[in-house]
């Protein structure tokens, strides 16, 4: 269905179903869009302006950097180091910046599709005076915590940076939201260069999306553990199914945040300032609750299955909610699946048990049971056989409770939906205790 030929990826028939299903849901919203006159070359344009730092300080932040978008604008625009970071951080943000401005510039090109020369340019620009700069390495290197080795000689990059380009052309009508992601994996795969190729291939994926009109999208610095779990399935065997998903997230994400901008007026207004102070102030005890909630249920693991030689493991990811994903799950409004952390249960002799809790919008008898006040509801699923999607919803057989939320600026009650749609308000160490039994009763003897 989708041609990934002269690709390092595979997708077999009904994960090119699974694909394409979600890939008409994103260009039937973005048709819509197209139509009542939001998402033009325009607005595209105003909202890169309005996350041009931003989208510089994310995708250096995954590489190290500790600017914050504001201190990026800063460095940016003043051209100064800024106080207290190591000067190479605002040097690599002001090239950063150089980069992607390149790249708003060449997405006007529709009909040249992206190749080598177009990459060497920008990484050149990304680089600036430091070694390597838009030339392919000669050396070897190796992706840190990664298993899989890039290719070793220039000969061999050159050949397979060929089939990128060669890819690249004959595959020009591809949906961008695909040609993205390959040509950004395969980037990564290939790691061309002796530096930069994370940020560069960021970069490029992003040339795909706005040459074809799209917003361009931000992989944020609490989104790294996900973006390289997913990285890795691609370069070990070949899976691109959970990077797709994570860029299609990603899409998803920035159409409601182009939606916002379209609506949003220009200019300050102090009421509407304090308002969204005591609103980041109830996301910001949200997750402190959350992460609570989390250790406890690791500790709970840990006394349930001591007994039985056992381990519970929490993996928590960072920030799961922006204030803008906040604000949309208390109107109700669906936002892409954020991660808030992993349990795993390992039981010698005895199949793993893992499972992922995830923030969405409360769903209509939580609402009610909440005098019809939005807010932000945990939710669980289950690793998919298919793995597109990863994860798939338990529903009702979630451990203890299909939903659990608190209401806004209260992280010591939690509110409980049961499976039969009961309400149960229940303290957090009660709560956690609940839910570590429930796991430990679904692990597979």
């Amino acid at each position: 269905m989708f041609n990934l030929e002269g690709t390092p990826y595979l997708l077999d028939q009904k994960a090119s179903e699974q694909v394409k299903a979600r890939l008409d849901a994103i260009e039937e919203r973005v048709s819509l869009l197209r139509r009542n006159g939001t998402l033009t070359a325009q607005t595209v344009r105003d909202y890169y302006g309005e996350k041009r730092f931003e989208q510089v300080a994310e995708s250096n932040a995954i590489e190290g950097s500790t600017l914050s978008a504001g201190e990026t604008e800063l460095a940016v625009l003043k051209g100064i180091t800024i106080t207290g970071h190591d000067p190479a951080y605002a040097k690599d943000a002001m090239a950063l910046d150089r980069a992607l401005t390149r790249i708003t510039e060449l997405a006007r090109d529709k009909k040249h599709p992206t190749d080598i020369h177009q990459l060497h340019e920008v990484h050149a620009l990304l680089l600036g005076d430091r070694f390597g700069a838009g030339i392919f390495r000669k050396d070897r290197v190796t992706i840190r915590g990664a298993k899989h080795t890039p290719p070793k000689t220039w000969e061999h990059i050159m050949s397979m940076m060929a089939e990128w380009q060669s890819w690249s052309a004959e595959n020009i009508t591809l949906p961008a939201p695909v040609r993205s992601a390959v040509l950004h994996a395969w980037l990564t795969h290939v790691h061309p260069f002796i530096d930069g190729n994370g940020r560069i291939s960021r970069a490029i994926g992003n040339l795909e999306l706005i040459r074809a009109g799209y917003p361009p999208i931000i992989i944020k610095k609490k989104e790294r553990d996900r973006y390289i779990e997913a990285l890795a399935e691609s370069d070990e065997g070949g899976d691109i199914r959970s990077f797709l998903e994570l860029i299609f997230d990603r899409i998803e994400g920035a159409l409601t945040g182009l939606e916002l901008s379209a609506k949003q007026k220009q200019g300050f207004n102090p009421v509407v300032e304090k308002i969204r102070q005591m609103q980041e102030k109830q996301l910001y005890i949200w997750e402190t609750s959350v992460k609570l909630l989390a250790s406890i249920i690791g500790h709970r693991l840990t006394q349930l299955l001591e007994s039985v030689g056992g381990t519970g493991s929490i993996r928590l990811y960072d920030s799961p909610l922006d204030l803008d994903d906040y604000l949309e799950v208390c109107g109700g409004r669906s936002v892409a699946r954020s991660w808030a952390f992993t349990v795993g249960i390992d039981i010698p002799s005895v199949p793993r048990l893992e499972k992922l809790a995830f923030i969405g919008h409360r769903s209509d008898r939580m609402y009610q049971a909440m005098n019809y006040d939005g807010g932000p509801s945990l939710y669980w699923s289950s690793k998919n056989p298919l793995n597109f999607p990863k994860w798939l919803a338990d529903g009702e057989n979630s451990p203890f409770a299909p939903e659990v939320t608190s209401r806004a600026g209260n992280g010591d009650e939690w509110i409980a939906r049961l499976a039969d749609d009961s309400i149960l308000r229940v303290q957090t160490t009660e709560l956690a205790a609940k839910i570590a039994e429930a796991l430990v009763g679904q692990v597979k003897l």
